[in-house]
């Protein structure tokens, strides 16, 4: 007598119990996991474009800025920098962007745009009261002092703030911290 292979009711349902148990203990785990890598990909972003004008000061021998920017144009002049930033060299280094008037920009006479960011998704990042981030052509900062970036994920669990520090020489930290 040959017998119909296949699965019994039983054996079924003991496979989609399993199955539903595992996605209940999985799924919550992997939401955590694709707002740390938002977060750690926000954070690279920022820290790169910190970076980047660090490096057009020392490069061009003239300042350069990264500034928080709501339309990827001009500096906003506000400490939200969920709105985007854009880096650009500053060549009186009076902090500001000044293009030229004919609407072209001339890197070696004139401010010129060197990088821009839009919109942070799904989180926020304050400036704790720093509008721009400014470069001697040293390298060096110009603030005198040390300013501080925080980052924090929407909906923050656990250590999903990130806290950017810029030294006074002008390198940068990250150190992880709690949700507010």
């Amino acid at each position: 007598m040959d017998k119909d292979s296949g699965f019994t009711l039983i054996e079924l349902l003991i496979s989609i119990v399993v199955l539903a148990v595992v996605l209940a203990l999985g799924i919550p785990s992997f939401q955590e996991f694709i707002k740390n890598n938002r977060l750690a990909g926000q954070t690279n972003d920022l820290v790169m474009a910190i970076q980047m004008a660090r490096n057009e000061a020392v490069k061009r021998g003239t300042g350069s800025v990264i500034c928080a920017s709501d339309n990827q144009a001009t500096c906003s002049e506000s400490d939200d920098w969920t709105t985007g930033w854009i880096v650009f060299s500053d060549l009186d280094q009076e902090g500001d962007f000044e293009p030229n008037a004919n609407g072209y920009e001339d890197c070696e006479k004139d401010d010129c745009i060197v990088r821009t960011r839009g919109n942070v998704i799904k989180g926020s990042i304050s400036g704790n009261g720093a509008t721009l981030i400014q470069f001697r052509p040293d390298g060096l900062l110009d603030a005198g002092g040390a300013i501080t970036l925080t980052l924090t994920a929407d909906d923050c669990y656990k250590n999903q703030v990130r806290a950017v520090t810029i030294s006074a020489l002008g390198q940068t930290t990250i150190t992880k911290q709690a949700c507010p």
